[in-house]
């Protein structure tokens, strides 16, 4: 148990689930399977640089990538490993479908890896946006899931670490598609100087998270630059828009077209 299962561990509570089935071919043999799936448009670099790696190391084998059915923009690592597999479940990852009860392990606590789990959750289910707020641009963090048990703990790590994050619970605004449509709970982090500290104390590993991190930073410190001098009635002239584009490249719409499909409750979980 170390910090590269504890980053496993985290991008398979994201975007992993592993399941046991009954070979055909052999009367007493099962499939021991290991999935990831990610974005194909924008996450080859992650995969490449992290995930590969990782799965190396706890399998001895070279994992090859594919992409899904046309028309889907996703990657998937979709092999048979016992080992890993078994190693997963005796840690307590959930075989078959995750669900609303995920929690983290205690032995992440006893080992203090918990920073590498929410590094490798964030890489596969965290988003980074950026909120115009009026003239200028704000940073935003966010992670959405159906566990609320989970992102609790998550929360509480955060706050205590002095980065201030925020829980929300949220409710469509339109009528389900599905009869087990499930509640979504959120935690928010706004900010430039939480933005600084979650980036010092849990970090980015997903390429295209961090070089966003940098690309706003550099739009951050040009605008402030800009407008020093200029009186704060006449700041909304200002226009940057050549390096503005360059550095909102790759960030995630903003998160105000999406929040308009949910009603949004602030609340101090459970």
């Amino acid at each position: 148990m170390d910090k590269d299962f504890a980053l496993l561990y985290g991008i398979m509570l994201g975007d992993g689930c592993i399941g046991k089935y009954k070979r055909k071919d052999r009367e007493n043999g099962f499939y021991y399977n290991v999935c990831i799936t990610c974005n194909a448009n924008d996450d080859w670099p992650f995969i490449n640089s992290v995930v590969l790696p990782l799965l190396k190391r706890f399998t001895g084998r070279d994992i090859k990538p594919r992409k899904a059915n046309p028309g889907k923009n996703v990657i998937q690592l979709n092999f048979s490993d016992k080992g890993l597999f078994s190693k997963l479940d005796k840690t307590g990852f959930p075989v078959g479908k995750k669900g609303t009860k995920i929690t983290i392990p205690n032995i992440f606590y006893k080992r203090k890896l918990i920073k590498y789990l929410l590094q490798g959750f964030f890489a596969t289910d965290g988003s980074f946006f950026l909120i115009k707020n009026p003239n200028k641009y704000y940073p935003r963090l966010e992670i959405q899931v159906i566990s609320k048990d989970l992102l609790k703990e998550f929360y509480i790590y955060l706050n205590n670490l002095g980065i201030k994050t925020h829980f929300y619970m949220s409710k469509s605004n339109k009528p389900k598609k599905w009869k087990n449509e499930f509640q979504r709970y959120r935690i928010q982090i706004n900010g430039k100087k939480n933005l600084i500290l979650f980036r010092n104390k849990v970090g980015f590993v997903n390429p295209k998270q961090e070089n966003k991190f940098k690309n706003f930073i550099k739009y951050d410190l040009l605008y402030n630059k800009t407008i020093k001098g200029i009186p704060a009635n006449q700041q909304k002239f200002v226009r940057i828009e050549g390096f503005l584009r360059m550095a909102l490249r790759g960030f995630e719409p903003p998160i105000t077209s999406f929040l308009k499909k949910f009603h949004e409750t602030r609340v101090l979980p459970d």
